[in-house]
């Protein structure tokens, strides 16, 4: 039966077991949809896993020989255009994977075998049981060893050319392929070991002589990189390591130098990190070259004091602006390029302490200026009584002033609105509403707390 009248059948065996009890395992679902693909080798590894997962699956017992016979037919038909186009590696695989697959079909019987000794089922589930315990596994082992020796002497007859041809490298990679496939295969070893040897050697060869290109180009870092390189290839490669260390450290010392006079510009251009960053460059090529060490201490606390200076003198110009967090960022900068600059630490803290306080932390302050009560103007036409209980119920802030920084305060003018008790008389408290503009001044007391105190009333529109 060709295997596209096999595919019908298959499926139409899905159709006819579907009234059967539903399946819930995740393989059998794709399985099935591998089949309807035409990809058995997917449906073979998926019922497998089914099964030995669930070995009372009776339909997929019932659908698994026609899995297991088209997924045989498919990797034969591959393993058949791989020998014919030589490609023996590919061909050895395919038999590999077929003798994968009778080993899973092996498994799955045995278990079937102690399963079905355990139940009691009807005439057609054991037939299916039958069928599958019938499947013979196809012996290709003759077929594997052949394509084996096929693919072991490709390689090896591949290697021999590229070893003809000095290609050593290649060659090394040919021999050792053909051993992937037969350990021990003719002399494959010792030509492994051979052609390893000559590649490295003709690579430290090469890296030696572009080592002496170097040198005559008095390219030294690149010479020293080369001879090292030389030296990895072969150990002990004609004077290699010993001129790798010879010429590192002249490129050492070239660099060494470069560096120092890099510094030596940048500081007499008064550009100081770039200066000790180039000193320090020096001595990561020789350390202690001449009084880098020196100057790159100095330039770096040059640096310091220039970027202190300058983050300082920002920080005074923000506290003109009276752009106060950005003050107190700009004098910690200044303290912590150097520590104790100047008066830096208490300009910091003195700008933070100019930052005025948050919409919810003025209006906190507000409602604590009033719990004394509120002056009766702010009351409209009732001029008599005393207020108590008052109850901001909405701040807005329609103008908030420069700082005062001789006096140390804030002045806002607020509107508020709210509510508090009028007493009139005993026993006569009405509560009454408000709504009016009030100017405020908000400072910090001497324990540095903020405070609120309402200086005029306007009244209210």
């Amino acid at each position: 039966m060709h295997l596209i009248n096999k595919t019908i059948v298959v499926l139409g065996i899905i159709s006819l077991l579907g009234g059967c009890a539903t399946v819930s395992e995740q393989q059998y679902k794709l399985a099935q949809q591998s089949i309807q693909q035409g990809d058995y080798g997917s449906a073979f590894d998926q019922a497998a896993q089914s099964l030995q997962a669930n070995i009372a699956n009776y339909q997929l017992i019932g659908l698994f020989p026609s899995i297991v016979q088209n997924a045989y037919e498919q990797q034969l038909a591959g393993v058949e255009r791989h020998k014919q186009t030589r490609d023996w590696d590919q061909a050895a695989y395919g038999y590999d994977r077929i003798a994968a697959m009778n080993q899973t079909i092996t498994r799955i019987q045995q278990s079937l075998t102690l399963f079905a000794g355990k139940i009691t089922t009807s005439n057609a589930n054991r037939a299916a049981i039958g069928n599958l315990l019938d499947i013979k596994p196809g012996d290709v082992a003759a077929q594997r060893d052949e394509s084996y020796e096929k693919a072991a002497a490709a390689h090896y007859a591949n290697g021999q050319r590229y070893a003809k041809g000095s290609a050593f490298r290649q060659a090394q990679a040919e021999f050792s392929s053909s051993l992937s496939f037969i350990n021990p295969y003719h002399d494959a070893h010792e030509q492994v070991e051979k052609n390893r040897h000559l590649a490295d050697l003709a690579d430290a060869k090469m890296h030696y002589g572009q080592a002496l290109q170097a040198v005559q180009k008095r390219d030294h870092r690149a010479a020293a990189m080369a001879f090292a390189r030389a030296d990895l290839f072969v150990p002990g490669y004609r004077d290699a390591y010993t001129l790798a260390a010879k010429y590192k450290e002249i490129a050492d010392q070239e660099d060494a130098l470069s560096r120092y006079q890099r510094g030596e510009q940048l500081a007499a251009e008064q550009h100081y990190r770039a200066a000790a960053s180039a000193f320090s460059e020096a001595l990561s090529f020789v350390p202690a070259y001449r009084d880098a060490t020196i100057l790159a201490a100095r330039y770096s606390e040059l640096a310091n004091r220039e970027d202190a200076r300058r983050y300082y003198a920002e920080g005074l110009q923000q506290m003109n602006q009276q752009q106060f967090a950005e003050a107190a960022r700009s004098f910690d900068q200044a303290e912590q390029f150097v520590s104790g600059f100047r008066n830096a630490r208490n300009m910091a803290e003195k700008a933070r302490s100019f930052v005025p306080p948050d919409d919810y932390q003025l209006r906190h302050l507000v409602q604590q200026s009033v719990q004394q009560g509120i002056p009766l103007t702010w009351l409209h036409d009732v001029h008599r009584g005393e207020t108590e209980d008052v109850h901001i119920a909405s701040l807005s802030v329609f103008r908030q002033g420069r700082f005062n920084q001789q006096q140390e305060f804030w002045p806002y003018r607020l509107r508020l609105t709210g509510t508090c008790k009028l007493e009139i008389a005993k026993d006569n408290e009405p509560v009454v509403s408000f709504d009016t503009v009030v100017d405020y001044r908000v400072f910090r007391d001497d324990f540095g707390n903020w405070k609120a105190t309402f200086r005029q009333e306007n009244r209210g529109h």
